[in-house]
């Protein structure tokens, strides 16, 4: 446990010390991931999938808000559309801006939330943002989430839709249109998630919020319960019995990441609790503090000698010859001045 903890802080003084260069290396990294992502979801134009266009796009999103992020993901997947379907492009776009004026007027800060829950959905484990938003944020967090959800499912309707063959006609354009909002309002699974991601947010911060001991790591556990009963009354009634193992796998895998995050934030010390109580002119108030677990990395120090320069004054105090009257009469104060002079004459 010591060596983790001496570890953390390694890590958390690198951080401390590099932030600079760190957070649009990260920010750089995810953005590159959640637009290949998209290039592999719904990358029907080949130039936008082009390499010097992805780093590109990275590289403005590493030194850019996270909502410019959201907006230039949108319009990339937009344009993708746009190159198979001019008509469901029209209708995809309609969604995004639907989903960013509502992302942006409340949580525009959380813009990382709406990215990578598709980035999640693709690794199989999307219950990692509920979990760690419920242990983190506030409820109003729901609001990214059920965005992301949102988002990943529409991947999933434009799929199906490219393929269907649409003039211009005003008749096919609206049984495009009819296709799209029917497989988004009538998919049971995606309203199921949504509503699944916010009462693991909810249960999560609730938990999380209580006085007793473990709270954190409670929370952590209540959430993964919530989400694996949540998904498997919801894979019962869909009739997915074969997506029940890998999202109980899934859901671990998402409470151990969730938790290694709040490992890395703070570990309490519940053995150093301490109470108090204290008044002022209106209240009495009673705090119970809990310690954090802190440890200080051990520091090498290392100390350089010149070799050279030792052994010629030793040299030139050997040259000295002494004889037993000197010996006796030997004092430490005149040898040590008599080697700072020779260390004085070198210089």
């Amino acid at each position: 446990m010591m060596q983790l903890l001496v570890f953390r802080e390694r890590i958390k003084n690198l951080y401390q010390r590099y932030d600079l260069y760190i957070i649009p290396i990260v920010k750089f990294l995810f953005a590159l991931i959640a637009f290949e992502t998209i290039n592999r979801e719904i990358g029907y134009d080949e130039r936008i999938k082009a390499l010097p266009v992805l780093l590109a796009l990275s590289l403005l999103s590493a030194f850019m808000p996270s909502a410019i992020m959201v907006l230039l993901a949108a319009f990339m997947s937009v344009l993708h559309v746009y190159s198979e379907s001019p008509i469901l492009a029209i209708i995809v776009g309609i969604i995004m801006i639907i989903l960013y004026v509502l992302f942006a007027r409340f949580t525009p800060k959380q813009g990382y939330v709406l990215l990578a829950i598709p980035v999640l959905y693709t690794l199989k484990i999307p219950f990692v943002i509920p979990i760690l938003l419920g242990l983190i944020a506030t409820p109003i967090s729901i609001i990214p989430t059920v965005c992301g959800v949102i988002i990943y499912f529409v991947f999933q309707v434009v799929k199906t839709a490219v393929t269907m063959q649409v003039n211009k006609t005003v008749e096919d354009i609206l049984l495009l249109y009819t296709n799209v909002i029917d497989n988004l309002t009538g998919n049971k699974l995606m309203i199921l998630s949504f509503v699944i991601f916010a009462m693991i947010i909810l249960v999560t911060y609730f938990v999380r919020k209580m006085k007793f001991d473990y709270a954190f790591e409670i929370a952590i556990v209540s959430g993964a319960i919530t989400s694996i009963l949540g998904f498997l009354i919801s894979d019962l009634i869909l009739d997915r019995s074969d997506e029940i193992i890998s999202m109980i796998l899934g859901t671990i895998a998402s409470a151990a990441i969730v938790y290694a995050i709040h490992f890395f934030r703070f570990t309490l010390d519940y053995s150093g609790v301490e109470y108090a109580q204290f008044e002022d002119d209106v209240y009495y108030y009673y705090v119970k503090a809990v310690p954090k677990i802190t440890v200080t990395a051990p520091q090498k120090n290392v100390k350089h000698f010149n070799v050279k320069n030792v052994d010629k004054n030793i040299s030139k105090t050997n040259s000295y010859n002494y004889d037993d009257a000197d010996i006796d009469d030997y004092d430490e104060d005149e040898a040590y001045l008599h080697v700072n002079d020779y260390e004085n004459d070198d210089e």
